[in-house]
């Protein structure tokens, strides 16, 4: 607690009021209604219910008053729910309260201080250089997201950006589980960013208490009109991870040696709204092939023997890793509303100009899972100051026998998420 409230002192210090001025409020609201089909699985067993539903929702607001900006959310968890171990859990989130400035003192710099979601990476499906507080990409309902407590200091030159920056990963209400609550980390560290021609490039060397090091770098490159290239690296000294010891022995979350993950992808876009995404990744912190089927192999003997039934669920810790699988390739389209002009057969149905469909397939190489996900997005109304829209979500995880993706709890997920703002 003394070193967040040094930090509010700090901000405190930073600003300078001006009180003529007058904040400014953007508000979103989301309803999701959610059903989900449980499956038996290697990992998991028999489910308990085949069926399960659940009604969640959100309200937040951004204020934006003079060099102040802050994101706060109202969150509902289960303000419906058929799942009897599970009731309504409502939270008041701040996810993010910082200030921005200037300093003028050896050369014009600019300054943040406060709680903010600072976010360097590159990809779609993945993004590795979301080094200080990683965020779930591409959730299909409700997903609340805190930033992290920055210092950040950037000076601006001809080519780019020299930026000196300071993080607690630890500033979050919501708890984590065992691998992200080990994972809060305080550190500091410098970030080169550069426009050369066509291409951005990024060098990032950061240290912090618990991967005692790290760099990583990344780039984007623009071919042409259409194309487009990205890459990002992390090579990190100490990761927290997973281990598996011995059948004797639960599965623990621990501080494991250098690791590191890399993305690769290339980006279509075309002049008919179609927008198409390729990307590999790969994760040295997440389990492969040959260790899910340890896992499941064991998870089978406990489960045989009733002192050690509870041990058996230790292995599902390895979903607790930020990739659920080493080795990762997805596959991502997605049509603009004005892309529907381009066909001869919709050009006349003009409600499809409000209409954006997007397409999602993760599969996993090395074991030959698959999750697809579809979202259907309507846009019922937008006049710019307020909007409403109607989206269907879906998921679904398949595969091979013994792939994890085939082994999760779920077998799909189908959502209807109503949203607007205000």
């Amino acid at each position: 607690m003394i070193k967040h409230f040094a930090f509010v002192i700090s901000l405190c210090l930073a600003s300078r009021f001006s009180f003529a001025a007058e904040p400014t409020f953007q508000w979103d609201w989301i309803v999701s209604a959610a059903t989900s089909k449980q499956q038996t699985s290697l990992l998991f067993g028999e489910p308990e219910k085949n069926n399960s539903y659940s009604v969640d929702g959100l309200l937040d607001v951004q204020i934006d008053w003079n060099k102040w900006t802050g994101l706060m959310a109202a969150n509902g968890l289960s303000v419906v729910s058929n799942n009897d171990g599970q009731s309504f859990d409502g939270d008041l989130i701040v996810q993010e309260l910082f200030w921005q400035g200037s300093i003028g003192i050896a050369a014009p710099a600019d300054v943040t201080l406060g709680k903010m979601r600072l976010d360097w990476g590159v990809g779609y499906g993945y993004r590795p250089l979301d080094i200080f507080k990683p965020y779930r990409r591409n959730p299909i309902g409700i997903q609340v997201e805190e930033g992290a407590g920055t210092a950040l200091v950037s000076y601006f030159d001809a080519k780019g950006e020299w930026s000196i920056v300071y993080t607690d990963s630890s500033w979050t209400q919501q708890e984590g589980n065992e691998v992200e609550e080990r994972s809060q980390q305080q550190g500091i560290g410098v970030r080169r960013y550069a426009l050369i021609g066509d291409s951005e490039w990024q060098a990032i060397a950061y240290y912090d208490d618990v991967r005692n090091g790290l760099i990583a770098g990344s780039l984007v490159t623009v071919l042409d009109h259409s194309w487009e290239l990205h890459a990002s690296t992390v090579l990190q000294k100490k990761h927290i991870s997973v281990q598996q010891s011995s059948i004797d022995s639960p599965a623990e979350v621990v501080k494991a040696d250098e690791s590191y993950q890399i993305l690769t992808g290339i980006n279509w876009a075309s002049g008919g709204g179609h927008n198409i995404i390729v990307e590999y990744w790969y994760d040295g912190r997440s389990w492969g092939a040959e260790e899910w089927s340890q896992a499941y192999d064991r998870v089978g003997e406990l489960n045989q023997k009733v002192l050690r039934q509870e041990m058996s669920g230790s292995y599902a810790r390895g979903l607790y890793l930020p990739n659920l699988v080493k080795h990762n390739v997805m596959l991502h389209w997605a049509l603009d509303s004005s892309g529907w002009s381009h066909f001869d057969w919709s050009r006349n149905v003009l409600w499809l100009e409000n209409v954006e469909p997007k397409f999602d397939l993760l599969y996993s190489p090395e074991e030959g899972g698959l999750i697809a996900t579809q979202w259907v997005d309507y846009q019922v109304h937008d006049s710019g100051e307020a909007a409403f829209s109607v989206e269907l979500a879906a998921r679904f995880f398949t595969g091979e026998s013994r792939s994890l993706y085939a082994n999760l709890a779920d077998k799909h997920m189908i959502l209807l998420n109503l949203k607007g703002k205000f």
